[in-house]
């Protein structure tokens, strides 16, 4: 790559420029500075840094930490989910669960390898927080990380609990209380900024809205299968933690998703570079579903156990609820996976479709999806959902197929190693000025050695 072309550095700011830049802000209108205002202390934190910061020049290795933002955290989400699928699919074949465990282990290094490139990030570059903050669209994918973590609990209860000691219980009794409180940290941080910081519009929301609380329904899953292995006086703190977060998940993913339906019916479909998040809404409902059927399940058996609300039948009772709620959220999930395929269909024929990261969104929510299914099969019984539960593996293991082809063969070429919410946009002067000037410290060549 040329290395005049690829050379992008901050513009050299002289007293003049300073003097210019001051009265300039003296001169904007009010509504200009709104958005200045509305951030308040996020609007000034790391402005100096982020100054020097554009003029440096870095190694691929320095830009990719920088550039590394929480949505990579949803591949965990996409490959958790399938390691998890193939281990619990009603009907196996030999080696499967072989399989099944290799996904896991790869699942677990791309974690810890996320982890590191992330507390990197954060340590070295501690003006980027205030920046990904500020991000209406990042920032949602922070609820990411509390959902790759799941993926990891679920499947450290189902593959190595029956292999191992007594260790496993304890480790992923603290590791969902980990979960937990990244989880609430999501749930109530992240919509408090989208209430006071972002500037946000109907017209250009998505499903994405739906990332920052989903991690309360997921934990309430992963709740349900971690209380499998422990002792019945500790599953019954987990089950009934579990079922408060599924309240607050479910009930603002219902908030979201009535939203969400308004927009559509008033502004029409999101663009095709977002329309991916149209199968978002299947992971609220499809979680949900699976989260309160294995709630019922543990419930059944711990419940009795600890005389639960002074009756011995109660966990039977709650089990057979939870089933018909299952069911019901089964329902509602597919309107929202018939009109996500019908919206990618749609705009894949208008206006095609270009790989991002957002792509990963097609596994996930289907994922879940599944596994309710499997539930559902399992609780009621049912063979024909069984076999719809594998037609559903096999798609998702060939979308996951493609979508890591398109996810390594981007990120060798850099395109998705470049972080939205680094773009430091046009300066004060070139606004003033009326032209387009950029500092763009996030451009995939701005700073690479010579």
């Amino acid at each position: 790559m040329d290395k005049e072309r690829c050379h992008i550095s901050a513009p050299v700011r002289t007293e003049s420029h300073r003097s210019t830049r001051r009265s300039s802000l003296d001169a904007m209108e009010p509504d200009m500075l709104s958005p200045r205002l509305r951030n308040g202390f996020f609007a000034h934190a790391g402005v100096a840094e982020e100054a020097r910061q554009g003029a440096v020049k870095r190694s691929r290795l320095g830009l990719l930490v920088l550039n590394f933002v929480p949505s990579w955290f949803s591949v965990n989400m996409g490959t958790g989910i399938i390691s998890i699928l193939l281990y619990t699919l009603p009907h196996q074949f030999r080696g499967l669960q072989e399989i099944a465990i290799a996904f896991y282990l790869l699942n677990l290094l791309l974690f810890l390898t996320f982890v590191g490139l992330s507390i990197a990030r954060y340590t070295m570059h501690p003006w980027v927080v205030f920046r990904m903050l500020r991000h209406s669209t990042i920032s949602m994918f922070l609820g990411c990380v509390p959902m790759a973590l799941c993926t990891i609990i679920n499947g450290t209860v189902l593959i190595a609990a029956p292999r191992y000691g007594t260790w496993v219980p304890v480790l992923v009794y603290i590791l969902w209380w980990i979960d937990v409180a990244l989880t609430v940290l999501s749930s109530f941080a992240i919509p408090l900024l989208m209430f006071h910081i972002h500037e946000l519009a109907l017209e250009t929301m998505t499903a994405v809205w739906l990332l920052p609380v989903v991690p309360c329904v997921v934990a309430s899953a992963s709740g349900g299968l971690v209380a499998t292995i422990l002792a019945p006086s500790a599953a019954i703190g987990v089950i009934l933690v579990s079922y408060m977060l599924w309240g607050v998940g479910m009930g603002l993913a219902l908030v979201v998703l009535t939203l969400y339906f308004h927009r559509l019916a008033v502004h029409n479909l999101p663009t095709a570079e977002v329309i991916v998040s149209a199968f978002l809404p299947l992971g609220p409902l499809g979680q949900g579903a699976y989260a309160i059927m294995q709630l019922g399940k543990v419930g059944k058996q711990v419940f009795p156990a600890v005389q639960f609300a002074g009756e011995q039948i109660a966990g039977t009772d709650v089990f057979v609820m939870s089933v018909v709620i299952g069911c019901v959220m089964e329902g509602f999930g597919f309107w929202w996976l018939v009109h996500g395929i019908s919206c990618v269909t749609i705009r894949f024929l208008s206006n095609g479709l270009t790989f991002n990261m957002g792509f990963w969104g097609f596994i996930f929510p289907l994922g879940v999806f599944t596994s309710a299914t499997i539930a559902l099969a399992e609780a009621i019984p049912s063979v024909l959902l069984s076999w719809v539960a594998v037609v559903f593996v096999v798609l998702l293991v060939l979308v996951w197929c493609a979508v890591v082809y398109g996810t390594v063969r981007n990120a060798i070429n850099g395109m998705l190693f470049v972080a939205p919410c680094l773009n430091t946009g046009p300066t004060k002067e070139a606004q003033m000025n009326g032209n387009g000037g950029h500092v763009l410290i996030n451009s995939p060549c701005a700073m690479l050695d010579p």
